[in-house]
């Protein structure tokens, strides 16, 4: 009798420690698909991994849907140089696929090359080239020995600042570097370094890189959530090597290098 009692009393206890297990992570799952922002509405990109066997012309692919590795034609792709990365056995990977012949890869991303730290260096801009006729008039009235003393001291004032973004797997990312923090003194300064827009996401739609700003924004100072609009910024990859990154955002291609240590 105290043998089924205690027996009950496990089976019981056992169904609510899956219980609690599922709806903890349930509720994981919620937040971690909250934290992004990201539609894919109208987005045929498709993921998996690359397997052995892969050449030039064929990729050898892994979906994450599952079943078996499948041979795609790349090719073209390799021609057009829409392959951005070099793909790698295991490696995350990122497809766009011709919607007239599923087997050709119309563009290749690597995913995990592409996960990291990547940086630019970014020049100050002087606050007197906003009244460039008047700072033009005045130079003409100076020696040339005062202008090149002039220039000497305005070189050394040109130092560079690293700005870039991290990559993170789980399509978040985060940006690094930038302009430094503004003072009461730098109102007495001759250079300001220009913006750098804080992206929190990113997202692969259709062969192109899509960048989010904004959203949720937490108040330091009394613990409040502040939303802010979601802005979204589609660009292009150009090239993506092993050190080297350019992406084209409208008219401006940015170019990027890799840093090593920050994976």
């Amino acid at each position: 009798m105290k043998t089924s009692r205690l027996l009950f009393i496990l089976t019981i206890l056992l169904a609510v420690f899956a219980c609690g297990k599922d709806h903890q992570q349930v509720e994981q799952e919620q937040v971690e698909i909250q934290t992004l922002s990201y539609v894919s509405q109208g987005d045929s990109t498709v993921y998996g991994l690359v397997c052995s066997g892969c050449t030039d012309s064929i990729l050898v692919f892994l979906p994450d849907k599952g079943g078996d590795p499948i041979t795609l034609n790349i090719f073209n792709a390799n021609k057009a140089h829409q392959v951005f990365g070099y793909p790698e056995v295991g490696d995350k990977i990122a497809l766009l696929l011709n919607p007239q012949d599923s087997t050709e890869v119309m563009v290749a991303i690597d995913i995990d090359q592409l996960r990291g730290t990547w940086v630019y260096n970014e020049m100050p801009i002087f606050k007197f080239q906003k009244n460039s006729e008047e700072i033009d008039s005045i130079r003409k009235t100076m020696s040339e020995e005062a202008l090149q003393r002039m220039d000497s001291v305005l070189q050394t004032m040109r130092v560079p600042r690293e700005y870039g973004y991290t990559f993170k797997r789980d399509f978040t990312m985060m940006s690094v570097g930038g302009p430094p923090r503004t003072s009461s003194l730098d109102s007495n300064t001759p250079v300001e370094y220009p913006p750098l827009k804080r992206y929190r996401e990113w997202h692969i739609h259709n062969g192109k890189i899509i960048f989010t700003s904004g959203g949720i924004k937490t108040n330091e100072n009394n613990s409040n959530n502040q939303s802010s609009k979601l802005v979204n910024d589609t660009a292009e990859f150009v090239i993506l090597l092993r050190d080297t990154m350019a992406i084209r955002f409208g008219d401006t291609v940015r170019g990027f290098r890799f840093k090593p240590d920050s994976i």
